[in-house]
């Protein structure tokens, strides 16, 4: 209790200043006016305790108050209990989009049976009982009001929250009211879409069970409750079961990331890719259809429909493959080849760059993954069509025994589609 008792003994301004070094500002200056520098403390050592760092900063408070190096466990044990008035007062502020009540109703339900929260402690604006009052003149006023005594805030970031002027309004004065939050992701939001709304934040899955005992915890921890955990442990199973019909019925992103636009991009250049070898394919059979037209006799005629040098089809076809093959990362072209030449998935090792590079086209839809077995190209995506296509013009035709002969010599291997150095002297790995 000692420090504790220092912090408050010492000043607003110098605990405001000892938190604010330690990245617990957001936490300490979360509470509105009216609050206690006690009950200011409490809640930045709470937010400490989430954190998993309580003893590093009650460790640094002892230094910056002169008050020795070794932390009391009645320092612990009051940072846990915290001040009465900071766990009575305040609500839970569930910030969602309209668009996705049933999912809110069902999350608000699993907190408030799981954690002992009542009714009048939450603040839910698609829920009866817990949403803005029938009358309110001015709604943005009460949003404000209602957000400035909340004790906690818990975005419900999913895809139609991005395109809710309301909810982008709610987290503008979260931040600028500096309240305590914890963001609570559903797929397909991951955290890097987050981060480009809110920054690097503390923040959980909806889908993660381990994600929603910490949300409870950390609930638990801000209200000062002491709910059954039995009936926490049965609810959060209820839902888990509940949660993916949930998730299918979410409501579509009205509005596209940068991510999605330079992916329309990409696919639009791989298109234009394929137009350019159908165009030069249609070229080609013009010209035959040409000299077809200028046959005088039936021998000119079989010339004429006779097929191009073989070895510069072989060619064009190589250079159309490599080029698509070129636009694609390696554990794309990886895949591709697995498929295609081996009948089987592509298995990267775990955890390498490699892995991480087929996470990243799986988010693309350029693979798609099996748990059983590995990844596959996506022979859905358009891209991946038109390098498959380029790739049977190159494996899947007859060549003359001459052309193989002529590679043999040209390039030291045999001609075999499942021949990685093949694949690999062609360019298309």
């Amino acid at each position: 209790m000692r420090l504790i008792t220092a912090m408050v003994d010492g000043g607003d301004a110098r605990a405001g200043s000892f938190f604010l070094s330690h990245g617990l500002g957001p936490a300490y200056y979360s509470l509105g006016r009216g609050y206690s520098i006690r009950a200011r403390v409490n809640a930045a050592l709470n937010s400490a305790e989430a954190q998993e760092r309580l003893d590093t900063v009650l460790q640094a408070g002892l230094g910056f108050y002169d008050l020795g190096d070794s932390v009391a466990e009645d320092d612990r044990t009051a940072s846990r209990i915290g001040d009465s008035a900071t766990n009575m007062n305040g609500q839970l502020f569930i910030s969602h989009a309209s668009a996705d009540e049933e999912l809110a109703d069902s999350l608000t339900d699993l907190l408030r049976l799981g954690t002992d929260l009542t009714r009048e402690r939450i603040v839910c604006t698609s829920l009866d009982g817990m949403s803005i009052p029938v009358g309110t003149m001015d709604y943005l006023e009460h949003l404000r009001k209602s957000l400035t005594s909340a004790r906690l805030v818990l975005p419900l970031i999913t895809p139609a929250f991005f395109d809710s002027e309301v909810c982008l309004i709610e987290i503008g004065a979260m931040w600028g009211m500096r309240q305590e939050t914890f963001p609570l992701l559903v797929p397909p939001i991951d955290f890097p879409r987050m981060e480009g709304l809110l920054g690097k934040v503390q923040a959980a899955k909806i889908d993660t069970p381990g994600d929603l005992s910490r949300l409870h915890d950390i609930i638990v921890r801000a209200f000062g409750l002491r709910p059954d955990t039995a009936m926490w442990e049965g609810k959060k199973v209820q839902f888990e079961r509940k949660l993916p019909s949930l998730l299918k019925g979410l409501a579509p992103a009205r509005r596209r990331s940068a991510a999605d636009f330079e992916e329309a991009v990409e696919r639009g250049v791989a298109l234009q890719q394929r137009v350019e070898v159908l165009t030069g394919q249609l070229d080609e059979l013009r010209e035959q259809n040409r000299r077809l037209l200028a046959a005088k006799t039936a021998d000119q005629a079989v010339r004429a429909l006779a097929p191009p040098d073989e070895i510069a089809r072989f060619q064009s076809a190589v250079r159309d493959a490599k080029e698509l093959m070129d636009g694609l990362s390696r554990a794309v072209r990886t895949a591709i080849y697995e498929d295609h030449a081996n009948d089987q998935p592509y298995r990267p090792a775990r955890p390498s760059s490699e892995a991480a590079d087929a996470e990243r086209a799986l988010r693309q839809d350029l693979l798609t993954f099996n748990e059983e077995s590995g990844y596959f190209p996506n022979d859905g995506d358009p891209t991946i069509e038109a390098a498959l296509g380029a790739l049977s013009e190159v494996f899947e035709v007859h060549w003359s025994p001459d052309l193989k002969a002529w590679f043999r010599n040209n390039y030291n291997k045999n001609f075999t589609a499942s021949s990685q150095p093949v694949w690999e002297a062609l360019g298309l790995l």
